[in-house]
């Protein structure tokens, strides 16, 4: 029987009765024991001393794309539980996006199967259409009985509007949740980067910011018309978070996240067109970055995902306009939050950014957290506020390497994370 006593950690959850304060924590055999003022150390196996350190409930992503089945040369489900549990995650929304596409029950019991001995808890999303293409509706009440925690086209928008509409109407009847990737597809042909001054420059056509606000207006406006919820996954822009936020006033029950890569770098950073660089949405202008910050501060965006997205190197080690859109980022996904924050936020706390990351993720889903207290599950990560965290090609548990932040330091460091009877340690590298 496995016991840990932390010593001298202070704890920032907002659900547990000791938020704020410092003290040591027990745990024995995956469960909370006791939290208090110089415990006992002989009742404990292990002693850790982590002061300086913040205890948090572990995070929920609500956004990360599959690879297994089909990709398990760019992840697998064992490599993203890796992953996972070295960012701080003991929850992931998994996209449909493998390859057969997770668009019936089977697909969503595969997962269920493949992973119910793995410490991470795997939430299934759904497709909504079949193959995530077309205007065929996947039997999501079927997917829903069986484990899928919502309903996603991965990164193809819907743009049938009466399909997304049909989708919505059929989802009310059981309380399901869709998730809408905006982007008007007919005004983003042959476009990578965001227009403004840098695809000017780089003589380069721009995605324009339309492009997804006109997608988030359709969609609130039918998600309104339905009486229905509605989750708005990457928003990037700021006339995006500003319809948002009008939604939210007026009483429509929409819920949104934002990709992390999207609030930690402007279009500025692909001046030397790393291929690393190229996500979907894309990166965006200052303004954008600020208003996405503001929209977090404010509650407008309830969280922030990682969109995970493992790429072979054949797909990213190319010219950029030829390669792949996506970046890995589970494993320094609160580190990311962190530098972002510090560049564009700064008044921003750590406990409201660790929201973002924990309890904003598990509202969108209606999973419980379990809180810092006598008794509850074992279910948190230990950040070192004192210590960087450099992602190398030897601590990186992700099977694809496709990052920008390879060998660059990022503030702050996740010393530890526990997930009922299992933990797992990062060593730090100096």
């Amino acid at each position: 029987m496995q016991s840990f006593l932390l010593k001298n950690i202070t704890v920032a959850d907002k659900g547990s009765k000791y938020n704020g304060q410092t003290g040591d924590l027990g745990i024995i055999d995956g469960k909370i024991s006791a939290f208090g003022v110089d415990l006992d150390e002989s009742a404990y196996s292990k002693v850790l001393d982590f002061s300086e350190c913040i205890v948090s409930p572990a995070f929920v992503d609500v956004r990360c794309n599959s690879s297994e089945p089909g990709y398990e040369h760019r992840e697998t489900l064992q490599s993203l539980n890796q992953c996972a549990m070295a960012g701080g995650f003991s929850k992931i929304a998994l996209l449909p996006n493998c390859q057969p596409a997770r668009d019936d029950k089977s697909g969503v019991e595969f997962v269920i199967h493949q992973t119910e001995e793995l410490p991470v808890q795997f939430l299934p999303l759904g497709a909504i259409t079949h193959n995530m293409q077309g205007d065929d509706l996947c039997e999501m009440f079927d997917m829903k009985q069986s484990g899928a925690v919502a309903f996603a086209n991965a990164n193809n928008p819907m743009e049938n509007i009466g399909t997304m509409s049909r989708a919505l109407q059929y989802t009310k009847s059981f309380n399901g949740l869709i998730y809408s990737f905006c982007e008007e597809s007919e005004l983003t042909k042959g476009a990578y980067v965001a227009e403004g001054p840098v695809a000017v420059s780089l003589g380069l056509k721009g995605i324009p910011q339309m492009a997804e606000y006109l997608r988030v207006q359709r969609d609130i406006e039918l998600a309104d018309y339905h009486q229905t919820r509605l989750h708005i996954s990457k928003v990037s822009t700021e006339k995006s978070v500003e319809l948002i936020r009008q939604a939210k006033l007026q009483g429509i029950q929409v819920t949104s996240d934002v990709a992390v890569m999207n609030l930690v770098l402007t279009d500025e950073a692909i001046m030397d067109f790393d291929s690393n660089l190229k996500v979907n949405p894309p990166l965006r202008q200052a303004n954008d970055v600020k208003a996405l910050w503001q929209g977090l501060l404010d509650g407008t965006i309830d969280a922030i995902c990682s969109d995970h997205h493992p790429q072979e190197v054949e797909r990213k080690r190319v010219e950029f306009e030829y390669a792949a859109n996506g970046v890995i980022t589970l494993q320094i996904a609160f580190s990311l939050g962190v530098e972002g924050r510090n560049r564009f936020c700064p008044s921003m706390s750590d406990e409201a950014l660790l929201e973002k990351f924990n309890y904003g993720g598990a509202k969108i889903l209606n999973c419980i957290i379990d809180s810092i207290d006598e008794g509850a599950e074992a279910n948190f990560t230990v950040i070192n506020p004192h210590k960087q965290t450099i992602i190398t090609r030897k601590n990186n548990h992700s099977l694809s390497d496709n990052t920008y932040y390879l060998n660059k330091p990022l503030p702050y460091f996740i010393e530890a994370t526990f997930i009922n009877k299992n933990c797992l340690f990062n060593i730090h590298h100096h």
